[in-house]
């Protein structure tokens, strides 16, 4: 332990006396040690931690999957099949979305899950507050009741107690309060739920497919056997309902597989990433400590002539190096608190259980365990440092063996800190481009200029379509009618909205298909105005008008791509088609064909799509999308005076333009291409610090050198190619090998590639290109240094 003293007392004080040296290790090694440890803080929560309910394995998720098109939806029958046939199961229940307007002083339209009773026991989630439904609560014709979020309940009612068991006010009425759930409770993460409802199942034979099941597994039932198990009764299903069921299958996962979905790849490239960036900081750190082990030749030397053993000296090395890391752990963990709030201020939606994300002990263990990793691993080129006895005694220059095999350790250091670079600049870089790639997708609409707002009625103040129609006529004409409009619309889905609605139909005049084999096409409500206001083209035919009313013929406008797969070498205009959704015993007539739109995201195929005119088939839901170039602050204000005209008590939500719907859409790619633009811009950074401290300390060691040369008639220009020759020939190895290890890294970014492979050569030109050009910046001032050398003081000096 004395000894151990000593050589900690030695190491503080040998840092102290290089404050310079011990700066930007410091700083490096917490730039590199916080980096990891607020990715890993994010990996942690989304990935490693439990989600937080009793026995979380035991959960899973229970999908009807579609065997044409992969869509995941559940029968509300079909999940009361389920109920009663499976043995699987210990509990299985049913919830879907829902929204209730809270009105009041602030009227507020909120999301919500709609539920059955046994949602909550399946999950093993208790409320904070009160109780959880009851089955005489899931009924038709019940008094309402609700369970609140605790954030919501915090936010709306400032934690009042007495509201449990009491009622809120809600449009068209009032709403019992049961209970509060706690804000650890999201059981699908991509959910923004602030309440829960009864869910009433619908008779035998109504209602389509929308809603999700949950499901917990019995003591000893794998995923696989209930993956089986209800295999078997999607085909009995089949064969006793086979309008309903054919080409419908099952899908089982477990819930934490479900909430994690796609983040964990993204996670995985993330952490991956950061980790290179940590390993060049560790090249970069141990450069500086090899550099000042050289320096210090004369000292080791002497002290190893009076004594001190091999394993002292490096074992003080390796203590020198662990105190730097771990005081720069230390300071990366507060780099990490702040960057931590960066990630999740900036994370898209997709990100699940994002608010869950924070420091905790197992992120300390890790980033104490980095912190020594890491300051063993750039301490030990220090610590194997031999420097030559006898020209350590006289003072010579590393112009020894020694010297030169320090000088050839550095330098592959600074190799494989390029290397390392351009690994992350070439992902970054191809992710750049597939930005790029898709933001000059055409999305079938022109956003310039667009805005748009939701406006959902109540059920309960606006039970049928007639009330329903009537408002949004009014509201349409006072919109319209707003100075700075030039165009108007409405429509019950917004391109670049999450989610879908979608249908089967059947041609009329035509045989009807197999079982399971009917068309699917995209179903949009739209009021007369929106294909002028989105400016989506008119290809054939009329577009919808306001004679299309509920008196008149049921008409329809299709996508292209529709027109396409019904009728390839026939003409749409004038066809029927029978939609399985509304009314499947009405003929619907096609009178225009618009252009395609891309519905859910750049990146998708366009999907076939019909739109119905709002005056046959209403949606309480609308958005109104409006072309203006007014300010969306001014917009607002516009749009809730003329609801408030209308209906005081409707809510009306922030107006959004068409980029932002875009940009939402486009979150999931953004938010890699930032992080991994970062880590590289981070990388090339420290890169470009490992090469010019490099090539300044070989610059300083060979001043006697240099000297002799210019005085045998060197030219300053020769001595600056020569040096900086030296600095680009390791930039150009490092940027070499660098691009063969990218070729096979960069396939980890799979899905997140749009329109560029993952070798594409123009990218690694443009990121080796980009690697020579800064290691060329960072050389020029230790070659401009040298070129000045002053020989006879240089020789004088020596």
């Amino acid at each position: 332990m004395d000894a151990l003293m000593q050589d900690l007392k030695y190491t503080l004080r040998t840092l102290r006396r290089s404050p310079g040296f011990t700066a930007v290790a410091l700083l490096t090694l917490a730039l590199g040690i916080g980096a990891n440890t607020a990715i890993f803080s994010v990996v942690n929560s989304v990935l490693l931690t439990p989600l937080p309910y009793a026995h979380p394995d035991r959960l899973v998720v229970v999908w009807e999957r579609s065997v044409r098109n992969n869509t995941n939806v559940v029968n509300p029958e079909n999940y009361s099949e389920w109920k009663a046939r499976a043995t699987s199961f210990s509990g299985l229940a049913a919830f879907t979305w829902a929204s209730m307007t809270f009105t009041g002083d602030q009227p507020e339209n909120v999301s919500g899950r709609s539920v059955t009773p046994n949602f909550f026991q399946v999950l093993g989630a208790a409320p904070l507050r009160g109780r959880t439904f009851t089955a005489d609560e899931a009924v038709l014709g019940a008094p309402p009741t609700i369970i609140l979020s605790e954030g919501f309940w915090r936010r709306r009612f400032g934690g009042d107690t007495t509201i449990i068991g009491g009622t809120v006010p809600v449009a068209g009425g009032v709403a019992r309060v049961v209970g509060v759930m706690p804000t650890s409770f999201r059981p699908m993460p991509l959910g923004s739920e602030e309440y829960w409802e009864p869910m009433v199942l619908p008779a035998r034979g109504q209602g389509g497919r929308y809603a999700m099941t949950v499901g917990r597994l019995k003591d000893g039932v794998t995923v696989d056997a209930a993956r089986a198990e209800l295999a078997r009764i999607a085909q009995q299903l089949a064969g006793e309902k086979p309008e309903l069921d054919t080409g419908w299958g099952t899908t089982v996962l477990p819930l934490m597989e479900q909430a994690v979905g796609s983040s964990r790849r993204l996670l995985l490239v993330v952490l991956g990433a950061v980790a290179l960036v940590l390993l060049i900081a560790c090249a970069n750190v141990a450069n500086l400590m090899l550099a000042r082990a050289s320096s210090r030749a004369r000292e080791l030397t002497l002290r190893a002539a009076l004594g001190a053993s091999r394993w002292r000296l490096a074992r003080q090395a390796l203590g020198e190096s662990i105190v730097l890391a771990l005081v720069g752990g230390l300071a990366g963990l507060l780099l990490a608190r702040w960057a931590v709030d960066l990630l999740v201020s900036a994370a898209p939606p997709e990100i699940p259980r994002i608010a869950e994300i924070h420091l905790d002990p197992r992120v300390f263990a890790f980033t104490a365990l980095v912190a020594t990793m890491v300051g063993l691993l750039f301490g030990l080129p220090a610590a194997f440092f031999r420097p030559d006895a006898e020209a350590g005694l006289h003072g010579a220059s590393t112009r020894t063996t020694a010297g030169l095999r320090s000088r050839r350790l550095r330098g592959a250091l600074v190799i494989a800190q390029m290397s390392l670079a351009i690994v992350l600049l070439a992902g970054a870089g191809l992710l750049l481009r597939s930005i790029q790639q898709l933001t000059s997708v055409d999305p079938g609409f022109d956003p310039h200029n667009l805005a748009a707002v939701d406006i959902t009625l109540p059920h309960a103040t606006y039970p049928d379509s007639a009330r329903q129609q009537v408002f949004f006529n009014q509201l349409m004409d006072r919109v319209r009618a707003m100075p700075g409009i030039q165009a108007a619309g409405a429509t019950s889905m917004l391109p670049m909205e999450i989610g879908n609605a979608a249908t089967s139909l059947s041609v009329v005049g035509r045989p009807a298909p197999a079982p399971g084999q009917k068309p699917v096409a995209a179903i949009r409500i739209a009021e007369p105005g929106y294909f002028d206001a989105m400016k989506i083209p008119l290809k054939k035919g009329r577009l919808l008008s306001a004679t299309d009313g509920s008196g008149s013929v049921p008409v329809a406008v299709i996508s292209e791509s529709m027109a396409r797969k019904l009728w390839p070498t026939e003409d749409p205009i004038g066809q029927h088609v029978k939609v399985d959704w509304w009314h499947a015993d009405r003929a619907v007539e096609i009178v225009g064909v618009v252009g395609d739109v891309h519905h859910e995201g750049l990146d998708d195929d366009f999907s076939p799509t019909l739109y119905y005119p709002y005056a046959q088939e209403t949606s309480r839901g609308m958005t109104l999308v409006m072309r203006t170039a007014i300010p969306s602050g001014d917009l607002t204000r516009m749009i809730r005076t003329a609801v408030h005209e209308l209906d005081p008590g409707l809510p009306v939500s922030e107006t959004g333009t068409m980029y932002h719907y875009i940009g939402v859409m486009m979150a999931d790619r953004r938010y890699p291409t930032i992080l991994l633009g970062a880590f590289a811009a981070l990388a090339l950074i420290l890169a470009a610090v490992g090469i010019y401290g490099v090539l300044s300390y070989t610059v300083g060691q060979r001043t006697h050198e240099i000297g002799v040369r210019m005085a045998l008639g060197a030219r300053p220009a020769d001595v600056h190619r020569d040096v900086l020759g030296s600095g680009l020939s390791l930039a150009a190895l490092g940027a070499g090998t660098g691009s063969l290890g990218a070729l096979f890294a960069t396939r980890a970014l799979g899905k997140l590639l749009y329109g560029v492979h993952a070798a594409d050569p123009l990218t690694f030109v443009a990121v080796a290109t980009l690697l020579i050009g800064v290691a060329l910046l960072a050389c020029a001032i230790p070659a401009r240094r040298a070129s000045r050398t002053d020989p006879m003081i240089a020789l004088r000096a020596e």
